[in-house]
């Protein structure tokens, strides 16, 4: 993903909040990734920056917005910024999004999805999955009924949102959509043993994340 648009402002801005992690809840890995975004910085150099960071990360630092529908206002991209808000200083160049669960009722739109088997088989902790496959059995809990079932049969479950954003997370949105999650962060979400409340991410990804049809 390309930030070579990100504005001095945002770069002053990321680098105040990453200097402000405490060092010792990072793992050594992203302890250098910090060093090499400050260092990168302070040299106004946004493209180091966006080698150097994950997607979610650069996501927590203000430069990347998720516009909500039905009027909901627009936020820092991700559950965190969703429940903090959006400061009037701060700048945004870029935007966080994924399909809705619309897209994701026809198995052909799933991500890879093979046209001679007609089966799409993907990943998540381990785990192989394709549509048949139940949502208790990736999620741990919920309905034991077939993934490509529920998003067909239950639009009104909260089952059909979260199997959106796991589909989102696990390429069903392209790259230019900054999806904010991997798949892992998705189920981790659901269980409850995330950072945030599952209603939290829920709302999040309902509300910001579903936005393209098709």
């Amino acid at each position: 993903m390309s930030n070579t648009n990100i504005s001095s402002q945002s770069d002053a801005a990321s680098a105040d909040q990453v200097s402000a992690l405490p060092e010792g809840q990072l793992s050594s890995g992203a302890l250098a990734r910090r060093r090499m975004l400050l260092k990168s910085l302070s040299r106004g150099s946004a493209v180091v920056a966006a080698a150097a960071v994950p997607m979610h990360t650069l996501a927590s630092t203000g430069t990347i917005t998720s516009v909500g529908k039905n009027g909901a206002p627009a936020v820092r991209c991700g559950i965190s910024g969703m429940m903090s808000g959006v400061h009037s200083r701060e700048t945004f160049t870029q935007v966080c999004s994924g399909y809705s669960p619309g897209k994701y009722k026809k198995i052909r739109n799933w991500p890879k999805y093979d046209s001679k088997s007609g089966i799409a088989t993907n990943s998540v902790n381990g785990i192989s999955f394709t549509q048949t496959t139940t949502f208790a059995e990736i999620f741990g809990n919920g309905m034991n009924k077939g993934l490509l079932d529920i998003m067909q049969n239950y639009p009104s479950y909260d089952e059909f949102h979260w199997i959106c954003a796991l589909l989102n997370a696990v390429g069903g949105a392209p790259a230019s959509f900054s999806f904010p999650y991997t798949a892992s962060e998705v189920v981790s979400f659901y269980k409850g043993t995330g950072p945030y409340p599952s209603f939290k991410a829920l709302q999040f990804f309902r509300t910001y994340m579903e936005i393209h049809p098709s």
